[in-house]
């Protein structure tokens, strides 16, 4: 039996507002494309992410994670700074580790529990990272997924070219 998936909707693309002056061209054929964007962040190995602690100041860690699907997943403590920081406030951004070829996602994150997304996960993982991680009840180990808004795409050096919003 073969087994076709939906494919994930893409997200709209726009330009950002740029300042005024910056004689920027707009060129929608430069900009950065979702496959382009949507592979960064599937092929990254180490990603950044930043939440927010209940007294506002943000917090920046590298995690390993998984794409797919348009949306993020990584594992954690829940005592982990990162784990106390979304119990209050799922506010996140999820960003590639080059300047070079930049793509930044903000969105909301939640905690997966959903008994088949975690085996598609846990395999993903093995594949990506030789790693099979261990969820289960009392392993100290939670997985969130993020749920983008909004994905700044832009390569260098001429960002203000190909610079772009994804908004889901």
């Amino acid at each position: 039996m073969v087994v076709i998936l939906k494919e994930t909707a893409v997200p709209r693309r726009v330009r950002p507002k740029l300042p005024d002056g910056s004689h920027a061209p707009d060129d929608p054929r430069r900009w950065i494309t979702w496959a382009h964007a949507s592979k960064r962040l599937r092929e990254e190995q180490v990603y950044w992410v930043c939440t927010v602690r209940q007294n506002g100041r943000p917090h920046a860690a590298p995690v390993a994670g998984i794409w797919r699907k348009n949306g993020f997943y990584f594992e954690t403590e829940p005592d982990s700074v990162k784990g106390r920081n979304l119990s209050h406030n799922p506010s996140i951004v999820v960003h590639v580790q080059n300047g070079n070829d930049v793509v930044i996602v903000e969105g909301s994150a939640t905690r997966e529990s959903y008994a088949a997304e975690l085996r598609r996960l846990r395999a993903d993982y093995v594949r990506k990272y030789e790693y099979e991680p261990d969820w289960s009840e009392g392993s100290g180990q939670v997985v969130y997924r993020v749920s983008p808004s909004i994905a700044h795409a832009w390569r260098q050096p001429h960002m203000h070219r190909n610079m772009v919003n994804f908004v889901f």
